[in-house]
């Protein structure tokens, strides 16, 4: 009995202990309950106060956004910096890659449009859009240069538009700076029967032509003389004979020292000039020619004046084709690229060909308008025409105060009208330079050929004008 009260009472006390420490146990966890209610009451008070604060929260967050990429940044190893560097690396490597890439693809496409553009031109297709861009020219900006004493009869520009030449009735050459406009020099008349004196023209000089590489000048004049000069000095080289009459059209064949010349005898004469040298003699034209042009073919172009015919010269074949359109005298003819070209004619006609066809692709009637009392008017005549090799530019003179700029349609089966240049007198020649930056005009009193009417009102002058363009906004996706 003793032992079993004593195991009892044993048993009691612990339960007791036991029951004292969960009672503590239990007041612990209401303690550390209350506690976390305390603070969650604090935290929640302190929370209100953030949520009514808005620059507070802006204000913190940042902040640990900067802490946590800084402890990112600590926390980066050796090995994944390196990754990471790497990866830049070979971004960059691809970025410069596809630059390469556009860049090849674009000088390609440069290449390609090059070679396309040179194909054309070698078949004579090719017109660049360009009529469409040009301004119509401020009369204050022309450039008068003075310095003739008669009509001008025939200019020619340099190959790199550095350089005038302009010949006149006074028989004299003028060689005038394009920049300054000052005169570089003048090859003066020579009078008949006169021995010493320095070479030059006695009677009108009515044709120039200069050789695409701008070393050789040639000049002929009524005499039937064809002289050749050094371009750069005006030194006279050589005199070429032969003609029979008038000499009245001359042209170097692009890229050679090949010379052409046509004359009031009917013919076409093929000269070399390098080894100063006749070639052969063509005859087929029944009147007179006026003009004539030659490109890099080895062919020329000229107008039968009163025959009523454009011819092509096929020299090597020693043939020609004809051409019929015109109803009057056609004065001037201008080759536009290999396979098309441009004549006038003295019943007011302008009138684009294609060398294929024998009848003109477009014929623009009373270019330059009539004139006359009612009942008994006449068209100006067309006097000089010329083009903007290889584009859609074309420009004509007469005698009406105007010099006209015109738009080769599609195809060259149509001319559009651009603008009008005033400039007084009769336009005797017209050419452009090669960039197209200007175009320069040989103003007289009197028609180059002749003295059937005298404007005592116009001057003898060489005026250049300039050609400003517009800029073309790009197609869309370009």
């Amino acid at each position: 009995m003793s032992a079993a009260a004593a195991a009892r009472k044993r048993g009691r006390s612990g339960s007791g202990v036991g029951a004292a420490a969960g009672a503590g146990k239990r007041r612990r966890k209401a303690e550390s309950a209350g506690d976390r209610g305390k603070a969650k009451a604090k935290g929640g008070g302190r929370m209100n106060e953030e949520i009514s604060s808005d620059s507070e929260t802006e204000s913190l967050a940042p902040k640990r956004t900067e802490e946590e990429e800084e402890e990112e940044e600590l926390e980066e190893t050796a090995q994944e910096k390196k990754l990471r560097l790497a990866k830049l690396y070979l971004e960059q490597l691809r970025q410069q890659e596809e630059e390469k890439a556009e860049a090849r693809e674009f000088e390609e496409d440069q290449v390609a449009g090059r070679l396309k553009e040179d194909v054309l031109e070698q078949r004579g297709r090719l017109q660049k859009c360009v009529a469409r861009e040009i301004q119509t020219p401020d009369p204050a900006a022309i450039r008068v240069l003075r310095g003739h004493q008669l009509s001008i009869t025939c200019l020619v520009v340099t190959p790199d538009d550095s350089a005038i030449f302009s010949a006149a009735k006074d028989c004299t050459i003028i060689k005038w700076s394009v920049e300054s406009g000052r005169k570089l020099h003048v090859i003066p008349r020579a009078k008949k029967g006169t021995e010493g004196q320095p070479t030059g023209h006695s009677t009108h000089v009515l044709c120039m032509a200069i050789s695409s590489d701008g070393k050789y000048l040639a000049s002929g004049d009524r005499s039937k003389l064809i002289f050749i000069w050094e371009a750069q000095s005006c030194r006279h080289l050589y005199t070429f004979t032969g003609h029979r009459d008038a000499v009245s059209g001359l042209a170097f064949r692009r890229g050679t020292h090949q010379l052409y010349s046509t004359s009031h005898d009917r013919s076409v004469k093929v000269w070399n000039v390098a080894e100063n040298s006749y070639v052969e003699t063509l005859f087929g034209h029944q009147d007179a020619v006026a003009a004539l042009d030659a490109l890099s073919r080895e062919c020329c172009v000229t107008a039968g004046g009163r025959d009523g015919t454009v011819r092509v010269w096929k020299i090597p074949e020693e043939s020609q084709l004809v051409f019929y359109g015109h109803q009057g005298s056609i004065d001037c003819v201008h080759l536009i690229n290999e396979e098309h070209m441009v004549s006038g004619a003295d019943d007011g006609s302008v009138a684009l060909w294609g060398l294929s066809k024998k009848r003109p692709l477009a014929l623009q009637r009373e270019a330059h308008g009539i004139r006359g009392e009612p009942g008994l008017e006449q068209p100006y005549w067309v006097s000089s025409v010329t083009a903007l090799l290889n584009t859609d530019l074309v420009a004509t003179g007469s005698h009406d105060s105007r010099v006209r700029l015109w738009q080769c349609g599609e195809g060259f089966r149509r001319l559009d009208h651009v603008c009008d240049i005033p400039l007084v007198g009769f336009i005797n020649s017209l050419k452009f330079s090669s960039t197209g930056d200007f175009l320069v005009a040989g103003v007289g009193q009197e028609h180059r050929l002749g003295r059937w009417w005298r404007l005592k009102e116009a001057r003898n002058s060489v005026c250049i004008i300039p050609l400003r363009r517009t800029s073309v906004p790009p197609a869309a996706g370009s």
